[in-house]
Protein backbone atom coordinates (compact mmCIF):
# COMPACT_ATOMS: atom_id res chain seq x y z
CA UNK A 1 0.00 0.00 0.00
CA UNK A 2 1.45 3.37 -1.06
CA UNK A 3 0.03 6.74 -0.11
CA UNK A 4 0.92 10.08 -1.70
CA UNK A 5 -0.67 13.07 0.01
CA UNK A 6 1.96 15.64 -0.96
CA UNK A 7 1.83 18.86 -2.88
CA UNK A 8 4.48 21.43 -3.68
CA UNK A 9 4.58 24.81 -1.99
CA UNK A 10 4.49 27.90 -4.14
CA UNK A 11 8.14 28.72 -3.39
CA UNK A 12 9.50 25.21 -3.92
CA UNK A 13 12.76 25.02 -5.81
CA UNK A 14 12.60 21.24 -6.21
CA UNK A 15 15.62 20.78 -4.00
CA UNK A 16 14.22 17.54 -2.56
CA UNK A 17 15.50 18.76 0.80
CA UNK A 18 12.61 19.42 3.20
CA UNK A 19 9.37 17.53 3.71
CA UNK A 20 6.60 18.80 6.00
CA UNK A 21 3.70 16.89 7.50
CA UNK A 22 0.78 18.72 9.08
CA UNK A 23 -1.12 16.29 11.30
CA UNK A 24 -4.63 17.61 11.99
CA UNK A 25 -5.45 15.27 14.82
CA UNK A 26 -8.48 14.95 17.05
CA UNK A 27 -6.60 16.49 19.96
CA UNK A 28 -3.51 18.21 18.55
CA UNK A 29 -2.53 19.94 15.33
CA UNK A 30 1.17 19.42 14.69
CA UNK A 31 3.74 20.50 12.11
CA UNK A 32 6.87 18.40 11.63
CA UNK A 33 9.49 19.35 9.03
CA UNK A 34 11.92 16.58 8.10
CA UNK A 35 15.27 16.86 6.39
CA UNK A 36 15.58 14.26 3.68
CA UNK A 37 15.45 12.04 1.91
CA UNK A 38 17.15 9.87 4.51
CA UNK A 39 16.41 6.41 5.87
CA UNK A 40 15.76 7.73 9.38
CA UNK A 41 13.64 10.89 9.56
CA UNK A 42 15.55 13.86 10.94
CA UNK A 43 13.06 16.45 12.25
CA UNK A 44 14.39 19.98 12.06
CA UNK A 45 11.16 21.58 13.31
CA UNK A 46 8.39 20.15 15.47
CA UNK A 47 5.53 22.14 16.98
CA UNK A 48 2.09 21.17 18.21
CA UNK A 49 -0.98 22.94 19.56
CA UNK A 50 -3.66 21.08 21.49
CA UNK A 51 -6.79 22.29 19.73
CA UNK A 52 -9.16 19.57 20.95
CA UNK A 53 -11.11 19.30 17.69
CA UNK A 54 -12.66 16.02 18.82
CA UNK A 55 -13.77 17.14 22.27
CA UNK A 56 -17.47 16.33 22.76
CA UNK A 57 -17.86 14.79 19.30
CA UNK A 58 -19.94 11.81 20.46
CA UNK A 59 -22.53 14.13 21.95
CA UNK A 60 -22.61 16.89 19.33
CA UNK A 61 -21.52 14.96 16.18
CA UNK A 62 -19.60 18.12 15.29
CA UNK A 63 -16.08 19.41 15.75
CA UNK A 64 -15.41 21.49 18.85
CA UNK A 65 -16.12 25.14 17.79
CA UNK A 66 -13.32 26.55 19.96
CA UNK A 67 -11.01 23.92 18.56
CA UNK A 68 -11.87 24.91 15.00
CA UNK A 69 -10.89 28.55 15.63
CA UNK A 70 -7.63 27.52 17.28
CA UNK A 71 -6.91 25.09 14.44
CA UNK A 72 -7.33 27.86 11.83
CA UNK A 73 -4.99 30.11 13.81
CA UNK A 74 -2.47 27.28 14.16
CA UNK A 75 -2.63 26.28 10.50
CA UNK A 76 -2.16 29.91 9.47
CA UNK A 77 1.15 29.97 11.35
CA UNK A 78 2.19 26.54 10.10
CA UNK A 79 1.52 27.25 6.43
CA UNK A 80 3.43 30.53 6.62
CA UNK A 81 6.32 28.72 8.28
CA UNK A 82 6.61 26.08 5.55
CA UNK A 83 6.61 28.83 2.92
CA UNK A 84 9.35 30.81 4.66
CA UNK A 85 11.36 27.60 5.21
CA UNK A 86 11.00 26.81 1.47
CA UNK A 87 9.70 23.34 2.19
CA UNK A 88 9.50 21.24 -0.95
CA UNK A 89 6.56 18.98 -0.14
CA UNK A 90 3.75 19.35 2.37
CA UNK A 91 1.24 16.69 3.40
CA UNK A 92 -1.86 17.74 5.34
CA UNK A 93 -3.45 14.73 7.04
CA UNK A 94 -6.64 14.71 9.11
CA UNK A 95 -7.70 11.87 11.35
CA UNK A 96 -10.73 10.47 13.19
CA UNK A 97 -12.49 13.62 14.43
CA UNK A 98 -12.49 15.31 11.02
CA UNK A 99 -13.41 11.98 9.38
CA UNK A 100 -16.45 11.44 11.59
CA UNK A 101 -17.77 14.94 12.31
CA UNK A 102 -20.78 16.11 10.31
CA UNK A 103 -19.01 19.42 9.71
CA UNK A 104 -15.71 17.73 8.82
CA UNK A 105 -16.13 18.37 5.04
CA UNK A 106 -16.90 22.05 5.72
CA UNK A 107 -13.77 22.33 7.88
CA UNK A 108 -11.63 20.74 5.15
CA UNK A 109 -13.11 23.02 2.49
CA UNK A 110 -12.35 26.08 4.61
CA UNK A 111 -8.72 25.00 4.98
CA UNK A 112 -8.52 24.69 1.20
CA UNK A 113 -10.02 28.16 0.79
CA UNK A 114 -7.82 29.85 3.39
CA UNK A 115 -4.49 28.16 2.78
CA UNK A 116 -4.73 26.55 -0.66
CA UNK A 117 -3.91 23.27 1.02
CA UNK A 118 -5.44 19.92 0.07
CA UNK A 119 -6.26 17.97 3.21
CA UNK A 120 -6.34 14.20 2.96
CA UNK A 121 -8.85 12.83 5.46
CA UNK A 122 -7.46 9.44 6.37
CA UNK A 123 -9.71 6.42 6.55
CA UNK A 124 -9.42 4.28 9.66
CA UNK A 125 -7.41 1.74 7.69
CA UNK A 126 -5.04 4.36 6.30
CA UNK A 127 -4.51 5.90 9.74
CA UNK A 128 -3.76 2.52 11.30
CA UNK A 129 -1.37 1.43 8.60
CA UNK A 130 0.52 4.73 8.51
CA UNK A 131 1.21 4.24 12.22
CA UNK A 132 2.38 0.71 11.42
CA UNK A 133 4.72 2.01 8.72
CA UNK A 134 6.15 4.41 11.31
CA UNK A 135 7.03 1.54 13.66
CA UNK A 136 8.23 -0.69 10.82
CA UNK A 137 10.54 2.04 9.55
CA UNK A 138 12.66 1.34 12.61
CA UNK A 139 11.77 -2.33 13.18
CA UNK A 140 11.39 -3.77 9.66
CA UNK A 141 10.75 -7.32 10.91
CA UNK A 142 8.42 -6.47 13.79
CA UNK A 143 5.75 -8.97 14.82
CA UNK A 144 3.00 -8.35 17.34
CA UNK A 145 0.07 -6.04 17.94
CA UNK A 146 0.33 -2.29 17.36
CA UNK A 147 -2.03 0.13 19.08
CA UNK A 148 -2.10 3.83 18.16
CA UNK A 149 -4.10 6.02 20.56
CA UNK A 150 -5.24 9.41 19.35
CA UNK A 151 -7.81 11.84 20.62
CA UNK A 152 -10.83 10.22 18.97
CA UNK A 153 -9.67 6.73 17.95
CA UNK A 154 -7.53 3.78 18.94
CA UNK A 155 -6.20 1.92 15.90
CA UNK A 156 -5.07 -1.70 16.12
CA UNK A 157 -2.89 -3.50 13.56
CA UNK A 158 -1.48 -7.02 13.61
CA UNK A 159 2.14 -7.18 12.42
CA UNK A 160 3.76 -10.36 11.16
CA UNK A 161 7.48 -10.01 10.43
CA UNK A 162 6.97 -6.60 8.87
CA UNK A 163 3.70 -7.28 7.03
CA UNK A 164 0.13 -6.31 7.94
CA UNK A 165 -2.76 -8.65 8.60
CA UNK A 166 -5.88 -7.84 10.62
CA UNK A 167 -6.70 -4.34 11.79
CA UNK A 168 -9.50 -2.35 13.41
CA UNK A 169 -10.28 1.23 14.35
CA UNK A 170 -12.12 1.76 17.63
CA UNK A 171 -13.60 4.93 19.21
CA UNK A 172 -11.22 4.65 22.17
CA UNK A 173 -9.37 7.92 21.78
CA UNK A 174 -8.56 9.59 25.08
CA UNK A 175 -11.04 12.45 24.54
CA UNK A 176 -13.85 10.00 23.91
CA UNK A 177 -12.94 7.77 26.84
CA UNK A 178 -12.96 10.78 29.19
CA UNK A 179 -16.30 12.03 27.78
CA UNK A 180 -17.95 8.61 27.96
CA UNK A 181 -16.72 7.74 31.44
CA UNK A 182 -16.93 11.25 32.95
CA UNK A 183 -13.29 10.87 33.98
CA UNK A 184 -14.07 8.02 36.40
CA UNK A 185 -11.49 5.18 36.44
CA UNK A 186 -14.02 2.39 36.97
CA UNK A 187 -16.27 3.68 34.21
CA UNK A 188 -13.28 4.03 31.90
CA UNK A 189 -12.23 0.41 32.40
CA UNK A 190 -15.76 -0.90 31.83
CA UNK A 191 -16.24 1.25 28.73
CA UNK A 192 -12.91 0.15 27.23
CA UNK A 193 -13.53 -3.54 27.99
CA UNK A 194 -16.97 -3.43 26.36
CA UNK A 195 -15.57 -1.73 23.25
CA UNK A 196 -12.73 -4.24 22.86
CA UNK A 197 -14.91 -7.32 23.49
CA UNK A 198 -16.18 -7.76 19.89
CA UNK A 199 -12.58 -7.81 18.55
CA UNK A 200 -12.16 -11.56 18.92
CA UNK A 201 -9.09 -11.62 16.66
CA UNK A 202 -7.10 -9.98 19.45
CA UNK A 203 -6.95 -13.41 21.11
CA UNK A 204 -4.68 -14.51 18.25
CA UNK A 205 -2.10 -11.92 19.36
CA UNK A 206 -1.56 -13.37 22.84
CA UNK A 207 2.08 -13.80 23.82
CA UNK A 208 3.39 -11.39 21.17
CA UNK A 209 4.76 -7.88 21.88
CA UNK A 210 2.36 -4.95 22.08
CA UNK A 211 3.69 -1.75 20.44
CA UNK A 212 2.22 1.39 22.04
CA UNK A 213 1.99 4.39 19.68
CA UNK A 214 0.64 7.91 20.13
CA UNK A 215 1.26 10.99 22.25
CA UNK A 216 -0.85 9.92 25.23
CA UNK A 217 0.81 6.53 25.44
CA UNK A 218 4.24 8.17 25.16
CA UNK A 219 3.20 10.37 28.11
CA UNK A 220 2.54 7.17 30.09
CA UNK A 221 6.07 6.05 29.22
CA UNK A 222 7.47 9.37 30.49
CA UNK A 223 5.52 8.92 33.70
CA UNK A 224 6.97 5.42 34.19
CA UNK A 225 10.50 6.62 33.49
CA UNK A 226 10.06 9.34 36.09
CA UNK A 227 8.44 7.16 38.73
CA UNK A 228 11.05 4.39 38.47
CA UNK A 229 14.10 6.68 38.20
CA UNK A 230 14.98 4.82 35.01
CA UNK A 231 18.51 5.72 33.83
CA UNK A 232 17.72 6.43 30.18
CA UNK A 233 15.02 8.89 29.12
CA UNK A 234 14.55 7.60 25.58
CA UNK A 235 10.98 6.51 24.90
CA UNK A 236 11.48 4.69 21.61
CA UNK A 237 11.75 0.95 22.24
CA UNK A 238 11.40 1.38 26.02
CA UNK A 239 10.28 -2.14 26.91
CA UNK A 240 8.62 -3.71 29.95
CA UNK A 241 7.72 -7.31 30.65
CA UNK A 242 3.99 -8.01 31.00
CA UNK A 243 4.33 -8.53 34.75
CA UNK A 244 6.29 -5.29 35.27
CA UNK A 245 3.95 -3.31 33.00
CA UNK A 246 0.82 -4.48 34.79
CA UNK A 247 2.32 -3.77 38.21
CA UNK A 248 3.49 -0.28 37.25
CA UNK A 249 0.24 0.67 35.53
CA UNK A 250 -1.71 -0.43 38.59
CA UNK A 251 0.42 1.91 40.70
CA UNK A 252 0.04 4.78 38.23
CA UNK A 253 -3.73 4.43 38.31
CA UNK A 254 -3.70 5.36 42.00
CA UNK A 255 -1.93 8.71 41.46
CA UNK A 256 -4.07 11.77 42.09
CA UNK A 257 -3.89 15.06 40.24
CA UNK A 258 -1.42 16.53 42.74
CA UNK A 259 0.95 13.63 42.04
CA UNK A 260 0.58 14.04 38.28
CA UNK A 261 1.18 17.80 38.41
CA UNK A 262 4.68 17.13 39.79
CA UNK A 263 5.74 15.13 36.72
CA UNK A 264 8.24 17.09 34.56
CA UNK A 265 8.17 17.32 30.76
CA UNK A 266 4.43 16.59 30.43
CA UNK A 267 2.13 19.51 29.63
CA UNK A 268 -0.96 20.17 31.74
CA UNK A 269 -3.26 19.33 28.83
CA UNK A 270 -1.43 16.05 28.22
CA UNK A 271 -1.64 15.21 31.91
CA UNK A 272 -5.42 15.36 31.59
CA UNK A 273 -5.29 12.47 29.11
CA UNK A 274 -3.18 10.18 31.30
CA UNK A 275 -6.04 8.46 33.20
CA UNK A 276 -7.64 7.40 29.91
CA UNK A 277 -4.31 6.24 28.45
CA UNK A 278 -3.43 4.26 31.59
CA UNK A 279 -6.88 2.62 31.66
CA UNK A 280 -6.61 1.67 27.99
CA UNK A 281 -3.17 0.12 28.43
CA UNK A 282 -4.33 -1.88 31.46
CA UNK A 283 -7.30 -3.29 29.57
CA UNK A 284 -5.39 -4.12 26.39
CA UNK A 285 -2.69 -5.90 28.40
CA UNK A 286 -5.34 -7.93 30.21
CA UNK A 287 -6.99 -8.91 26.91
CA UNK A 288 -3.88 -9.65 24.86
CA UNK A 289 -1.41 -10.77 27.56
CA UNK A 290 1.57 -9.70 25.42
CA UNK A 291 5.11 -10.82 26.13
CA UNK A 292 6.23 -7.20 26.42
CA UNK A 293 4.86 -3.68 26.32
CA UNK A 294 7.07 -1.68 23.93
CA UNK A 295 6.64 2.08 23.55
CA UNK A 296 7.39 3.56 20.13
CA UNK A 297 8.65 7.06 19.49
CA UNK A 298 7.49 6.83 15.88
CA UNK A 299 3.93 7.14 14.56
CA UNK A 300 1.90 7.94 11.45
CA UNK A 301 3.95 11.05 10.62
CA UNK A 302 7.14 9.00 10.39
CA UNK A 303 5.15 6.39 8.47
CA UNK A 304 4.13 8.98 5.89
CA UNK A 305 7.72 10.18 5.61
CA UNK A 306 8.94 6.59 5.17
CA UNK A 307 6.48 5.97 2.34
CA UNK A 308 7.80 9.03 0.49
CA UNK A 309 11.31 7.55 0.28
CA UNK A 310 12.71 5.81 -2.82
CA UNK A 311 12.89 2.02 -2.49
CA UNK A 312 16.69 2.07 -2.48
CA UNK A 313 16.61 4.16 0.72
CA UNK A 314 13.74 2.21 2.31
CA UNK A 315 15.80 -0.96 2.04
CA UNK A 316 18.77 0.44 3.98
CA UNK A 317 19.49 -0.67 7.53
CA UNK A 318 18.08 2.19 9.65
CA UNK A 319 20.89 2.16 12.23
CA UNK A 320 23.78 1.98 9.77
CA UNK A 321 22.16 4.59 7.55
CA UNK A 322 21.62 6.98 10.48
CA UNK A 323 25.23 6.60 11.63
CA UNK A 324 26.54 7.13 8.10
CA UNK A 325 24.47 10.29 7.74
CA UNK A 326 25.73 11.60 11.10
CA UNK A 327 29.36 11.00 10.14
CA UNK A 328 28.80 12.69 6.80
CA UNK A 329 27.44 15.77 8.56
CA UNK A 330 29.88 15.98 11.46
CA UNK A 331 32.84 13.67 10.91
CA UNK A 332 36.39 14.73 10.12
CA UNK A 333 37.67 11.49 8.54
CA UNK A 334 34.82 10.66 6.16
CA UNK A 335 33.89 7.01 5.67
CA UNK A 336 36.92 5.52 7.41
CA UNK A 337 34.59 3.72 9.82
CA UNK A 338 33.93 1.09 7.15
CA UNK A 339 37.66 0.38 6.92
CA UNK A 340 37.89 0.10 10.70
CA UNK A 341 34.91 -2.27 10.80
CA UNK A 342 36.37 -4.62 8.17
CA UNK A 343 39.85 -4.43 9.73
CA UNK A 344 38.77 -5.59 13.21
CA UNK A 345 36.19 -8.18 12.08
CA UNK A 346 38.63 -11.15 12.31
CA UNK A 347 38.60 -10.69 16.10
CA UNK A 348 34.84 -11.28 16.33
CA UNK A 349 34.19 -14.44 14.32
CA UNK A 350 31.62 -15.80 16.78
CA UNK A 351 29.54 -12.70 17.48
CA UNK A 352 25.76 -12.58 16.94
CA UNK A 353 24.18 -10.69 14.03
CA UNK A 354 22.95 -8.03 16.48
CA UNK A 355 26.40 -7.46 17.94
CA UNK A 356 27.91 -7.36 14.46
CA UNK A 357 25.50 -4.58 13.44
CA UNK A 358 26.14 -2.64 16.65
CA UNK A 359 29.90 -3.00 16.18
CA UNK A 360 29.52 -1.76 12.61
CA UNK A 361 27.64 1.29 13.89
CA UNK A 362 30.23 1.90 16.62
CA UNK A 363 33.00 1.81 14.01
CA UNK A 364 31.19 4.44 11.96
CA UNK A 365 30.92 6.62 15.08
CA UNK A 366 34.42 5.91 16.41
CA UNK A 367 35.50 9.55 16.11
CA UNK A 368 32.22 11.17 17.15
CA UNK A 369 33.73 13.18 20.03
CA UNK A 370 36.75 14.49 18.15
CA UNK A 371 35.78 18.17 18.53
CA UNK A 372 35.27 18.00 22.32
CA UNK A 373 37.82 18.90 24.99
CA UNK A 374 40.02 15.80 25.50
CA UNK A 375 38.98 15.49 29.16
CA UNK A 376 35.31 15.16 28.16
CA UNK A 377 35.44 13.10 24.98
CA UNK A 378 34.53 9.85 26.73
CA UNK A 379 31.55 11.41 28.51
CA UNK A 380 30.34 13.20 25.41
CA UNK A 381 30.69 10.11 23.24
CA UNK A 382 28.79 7.97 25.75
CA UNK A 383 25.84 10.36 26.02
CA UNK A 384 25.70 11.17 22.32
CA UNK A 385 25.51 7.53 21.25
CA UNK A 386 23.22 6.49 24.10
CA UNK A 387 20.67 9.08 22.95
CA UNK A 388 21.15 8.60 19.22
CA UNK A 389 17.97 9.68 17.35
CA UNK A 390 17.31 6.42 15.54
CA UNK A 391 14.36 4.03 15.83
CA UNK A 392 14.44 0.33 16.52
CA UNK A 393 17.29 0.17 19.03
CA UNK A 394 16.55 -1.56 22.32
CA UNK A 395 17.90 0.22 25.37
CA UNK A 396 20.31 -2.67 25.90
CA UNK A 397 21.62 -2.20 22.35
CA UNK A 398 22.02 1.54 22.93
CA UNK A 399 24.09 0.78 26.00
CA UNK A 400 26.28 -1.67 24.08
CA UNK A 401 27.02 0.87 21.36
CA UNK A 402 27.70 3.73 23.75
CA UNK A 403 29.94 1.52 25.88
CA UNK A 404 32.06 0.75 22.80
CA UNK A 405 32.59 4.47 22.22
CA UNK A 406 33.14 5.13 25.94
CA UNK A 407 35.83 2.44 25.97
CA UNK A 408 37.38 3.83 22.79
CA UNK A 409 37.96 7.09 24.73
CA UNK A 410 39.18 5.18 27.84
CA UNK A 411 36.10 6.00 29.91
CA UNK A 412 35.88 4.80 33.51
CA UNK A 413 32.94 2.38 33.92
CA UNK A 414 32.83 3.14 37.67
CA UNK A 415 32.20 6.84 36.99
CA UNK A 416 28.81 8.34 37.81
CA UNK A 417 28.08 9.15 34.16
CA UNK A 418 28.40 5.45 33.25
CA UNK A 419 25.45 4.45 35.48
CA UNK A 420 23.25 3.52 32.47
CA UNK A 421 25.96 1.16 31.22
CA UNK A 422 26.13 -0.62 34.55
CA UNK A 423 22.32 -0.82 34.63
CA UNK A 424 21.92 -2.47 31.23
CA UNK A 425 25.11 -4.49 30.67
CA UNK A 426 26.34 -7.73 32.21
CA UNK A 427 29.99 -8.79 32.52
CA UNK A 428 30.06 -10.44 29.10
CA UNK A 429 28.60 -7.30 27.51
CA UNK A 430 31.16 -5.11 29.25
CA UNK A 431 34.06 -7.29 28.13
CA UNK A 432 32.86 -7.27 24.52
CA UNK A 433 32.46 -3.48 24.48
CA UNK A 434 35.90 -2.98 26.03
CA UNK A 435 37.42 -5.21 23.34
CA UNK A 436 35.68 -3.24 20.59
CA UNK A 437 36.68 0.05 22.22
CA UNK A 438 40.32 -0.99 22.49
CA UNK A 439 40.34 -2.06 18.83
CA UNK A 440 38.85 1.31 17.85
CA UNK A 441 41.59 3.07 19.79
CA UNK A 442 44.31 1.00 18.12
CA UNK A 443 42.80 1.67 14.69
CA UNK A 444 42.86 5.41 15.33
CA UNK A 445 46.49 5.20 16.49
CA UNK A 446 47.55 3.28 13.38
CA UNK A 447 45.68 5.27 10.75
CA UNK A 448 45.20 8.72 12.31
CA UNK A 449 42.37 9.31 9.87
CA UNK A 450 44.49 8.72 6.78
CA UNK A 451 42.55 6.78 4.12
CA UNK A 452 43.71 3.21 3.41
CA UNK A 453 46.68 3.36 5.79
CA UNK A 454 44.94 0.84 8.01
CA UNK A 455 44.70 -1.59 5.09
CA UNK A 456 48.47 -2.06 5.24
CA UNK A 457 48.10 -3.81 8.60
CA UNK A 458 46.29 -6.96 9.63
CA UNK A 459 44.82 -7.92 12.99
CA UNK A 460 44.18 -11.61 13.63
CA UNK A 461 44.05 -14.37 16.21
CA UNK A 462 46.46 -17.19 15.46
CA UNK A 463 47.50 -20.14 17.65
CA UNK A 464 46.31 -18.49 20.85
CA UNK A 465 47.93 -15.14 20.10
CA UNK A 466 46.63 -11.76 19.02
CA UNK A 467 48.92 -10.66 16.22
CA UNK A 468 49.16 -7.29 14.53
CA UNK A 469 50.95 -7.84 11.21
CA UNK A 470 52.82 -4.80 9.91
CA UNK A 471 54.49 -4.20 6.51
CA UNK A 472 58.20 -4.82 6.20
CA UNK A 473 60.45 -1.74 6.06
CA UNK A 474 57.65 0.61 7.14
CA UNK A 475 58.33 2.37 10.43
CA UNK A 476 55.23 4.59 10.56
CA UNK A 477 53.37 1.91 12.54
CA UNK A 478 56.14 1.22 15.08
CA UNK A 479 55.80 2.94 18.44
CA UNK A 480 55.12 2.41 22.12
CA UNK A 481 51.43 3.42 21.81
CA UNK A 482 50.81 0.77 19.15
CA UNK A 483 52.42 -1.99 21.20
CA UNK A 484 50.54 -1.02 24.37
CA UNK A 485 47.18 -0.98 22.61
CA UNK A 486 47.73 -4.39 21.06
CA UNK A 487 48.40 -5.71 24.56
CA UNK A 488 45.21 -4.07 25.87
CA UNK A 489 43.09 -5.87 23.26
CA UNK A 490 44.90 -9.14 23.97
CA UNK A 491 44.21 -8.77 27.71
CA UNK A 492 40.46 -8.35 27.10
CA UNK A 493 40.49 -11.47 24.92
CA UNK A 494 42.57 -13.48 27.42
CA UNK A 495 45.36 -13.87 24.86
CA UNK A 496 48.99 -12.88 24.52
CA UNK A 497 49.73 -10.21 21.96
CA UNK A 498 52.62 -9.28 19.71
CA UNK A 499 53.62 -7.38 16.58
CA UNK A 500 54.80 -9.17 13.46
CA UNK A 501 56.71 -7.66 10.52
CA UNK A 502 56.33 -8.82 6.96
Amino acid sequence: MVYDFSYQTSTSKDKGRLTAIVDIGSNTVRLVVFHGPSRVPLPIFNEKVQCGLGRGIDETKHLNPDGILLAYETLNRFMKLVEVMEVDHVSLLATAAVREALDGPKFVAEIKHRFNGDVHVLSGEEEAKLAAFGVLSGLPEASGLLGDMGGASFDLVALNKGSFSKHDTTPLGHLRIIDAAQNDHVNMSEHIAQTLQPLTWLQEMKGLPFYAVGGSLRAVARLILHQTDYPLHVIDNFSLSLEDAQSLLKQLATLDQNDLDKIPDISKKRLETLPAAISLLREILDVVQPSHLIFSGFSMREGQFFLSLPDIIKNQNPLISACSDLVQREGRFGPQGEEVYNWMTPLFSNETDTRMTLRHAACLLHDIAWAEHPDYRADHGLLRVLRLPVAGLSHHDRALMSACIYSRYKGDFDHRIAKPLRYFLNEDDALWTKTVGAALRLAHTLASGTPHLLDQTRLEVRAGELILSLPENEDIFIGEAVAKRVQTIAKHMNLSGRLERG
